[in-house]
Formats: C-alpha cells, sequence, structure tokens
C-alpha cells in the first residue's frame, strides 16, 4: 500500500504534468489570444521546462517510491 503522502505527491505531480500540457495547448491552439506574453517562443519554452521538471519529479518518485 502506498503511504499517503507518496499518493499526494504523485497526484501533484500528475496534476502540474497536466497543467503544462493545457497551457501549452493553448498557445499552440491560440498565439494570438495571449497577448501579455511578447515572446511567444520563449514562453512555450519555459512551459517545456517546467512539464520536463514535473515529469522528472514523478518518474523519481515512481522509481524509488511506487514501483517497489
Amino acid at each position: 500500500m502506498i503511504d499517503e503522502k507518496i499518493r499526494a505527491l504523485e497526484l501533484m505531480y500528475r496534476a502540474e504534468v497536466a497543467k503544462q500540457l493545457a497551457e501549452f495547448q493553448n498557445y499552440l491552439d491560440n498565439p494570438v489570444g495571449v497577448g501579455e506574453h511578447g515572446n511567444l517562443i520563449e514562453t512555450m519554452d519555459l512551459l517545456v521546462t517546467k512539464l520536463a521538471e514535473s515529469e522528472d519529479k514523478l518518474l523519481t518518485l515512481e522509481k524509488y517510491y511506487i514501483n517497489d
């Protein structure tokens, strides 16, 4: 059985991944509608960085605490 704190972290990281994917898709679908961001590519790069960090956290958690 997975400890509740580990489960909470897993859910938090999965939510972060979903959030970054949704925001990135929004930039792809509606680049004109995102007026406050002057440099679209830099902003999208930042989203990819956040996505990679969240995925890395999730993979690390799974490797050491969930998939035992």
